[in-house]
């Protein structure tokens, strides 16, 4: 996938509008509107592989009754201290104030503590450059630290996964997050070690440490891969120095190689700086793939398919069946039925939300109504009956089943 520079068309956001609307006036109940706050534990590692005490923080958000067989994702921060909070804080609002996704878990690696620690509380950074660098500086200067990289993720495999995921049942989908120097880091496990993790965010990789000689390394082991079944976002801002040419160089080998298996999206952020926050909320949208699938499609091209194709991608994130969301399908059976008079699609539509959701009383009224356009009166009866039946408070159907009745 080639480079993506932000310039948002006012169709596309007109659309985003008119979706989000549509979703609130069909479905207020969806959101609860909790006032909790992230609720993250702090927990010490004893690590053997860096011999010294680590600490990382963990946040599980509310799991609802319909998620309760979820196999939650787990997003691995780095910067735990730093970065965590922001993902955190998108999760709590997803998960317990408009719950549209199941439970996604948060963990916070934190960098190697004190005696790092400056006297005035200042963040030093020589612990941050030994964990997340993959070469050993020339200049020891600039980097007083440096090369741990390989360490530090067989800390996080070997010593922090364990612990995080010793409840599980089976493997979680892992996700990698980190930015600057932790987005270097990010990339090379993508690069090196892509099965510690399914989805990557790197943002604004910082891999310009000796004069960008971990380039040539990229580039030699993109050109001998031959697949990637990964999800990878990585993004850079208007910054300074050799990130944006690196980064692009990193675009380029990818789309010119276009490895089997491999989603990824490349993001140039003009009007932002380094590793802020609207890359890291866009990374997370597209990881987790939370754009809704129609954003993408001219209403025309638009198919019942493409819902159950994303919540087929969805499915093996969270470890659980997903399924299109009834509210969604049937304000687009009605789009088609009553906007695009495609009364066929609208009953495909209709049909697809009954086979999901056959104890909704609302879903054999919205195909009844459709059968009725097409005229199919003996099965809109039959559908209206079975709405009235599971809903006694549905005076409309009430009503035109006695019509419908007194006309044969």
């Amino acid at each position: 996938m080639s480079i993506n520079i932000l310039t948002p068309t006012v169709a596309r956001l007109r659309k985003i509008i008119a979706v989000a609307l549509t979703v609130i006036i069909v479905s207020p109940l969806r959101a609860q509107f909790s006032t909790a706050k992230p609720d993250m534990k702090e927990y010490k590692l004893k690590s053997q592989i860096l011999n010294q005490e680590r600490k990382i923080t963990i946040y599980k958000p509310p799991v609802l009754a319909k998620y309760k067989d979820a196999v939650s994702p787990v997003l691995y921060v780095l910067d735990g201290e730093l970065a965590a909070y922001y993902y955190c804080t998108m999760v709590n609002y997803l998960c317990e104030r408009i719950p549209q996704c199941p439970p996604i878990t948060v963990v916070g690696i934190e960098n190697e503590p004190s005696p790092y620690t400056t006297k005035s509380g200042a963040f030093d950074l020589r612990g941050r450059t030994k964990d997340l660098t993959a070469l050993v500086a020339k200049d020891s200067s600039i980097y007083k630290t440096s090369g741990g990289a390989e360490n530090f993720l067989q800390f996080i495999k070997e010593e922090v996964f364990p612990f995080v995921e010793k409840d599980y049942q089976k493997s979680p989908y892992r996700v990698f997050a980190g930015g600057s120097l932790a987005g270097w880091l990010v990339l090379h496990t993508f690069l090196q070690h892509s099965n510690m993790f399914n989805g990557y965010i790197a943002l604004s990789p910082a891999m310009h440490m000796d004069k960008n000689a971990y380039m040539k390394i990229a580039e030699e082991t993109i050109r001998k891969a031959t697949e990637r079944n990964n999800r990878l976002f990585f993004s850079v801002g208007n910054e300074p120095g050799a990130y944006i040419p690196n980064s692009m160089k990193i675009d380029s080998l990818l789309q010119e190689k276009k490895l089997k298996g491999l989603s990824y999206q490349f993001t140039y952020y003009p009007k932002e700086g380094h590793a802020t926050l609207k890359p890291t909320h866009d990374g997370f949208y597209y990881i987790f793939q939370m754009e809704p699938p129609e954003y993408s499609f001219p209403l025309s091209d638009l198919t019942y398919a493409v819902f159950e194709k994303h919540c087929d991608s969805l499915s093996k994130i969270y470890g659980y069946r997903m399924k299109p969301d009834e509210d969604v399908i049937n304000n687009y059976g009605y789009i088609f039925l009553n906007q695009e008079k495609d009364v066929d699609k609208a009953l495909e539509f209709f049909k697809k939300n009954i086979e999901n959701y056959p104890q909704s009383s609302n879903v054999y009224d919205s195909y009844a109504e459709a059968l009725l356009v097409k005229g199919d009166k003996k099965n809109a009866l039959i559908n209206y009956e079975k709405a009235f039946k599971m809903d006694s408070t549905n005076t409309n159907a009430r009503d035109i089943i006695i019509k419908m009745r007194e006309e044969k």
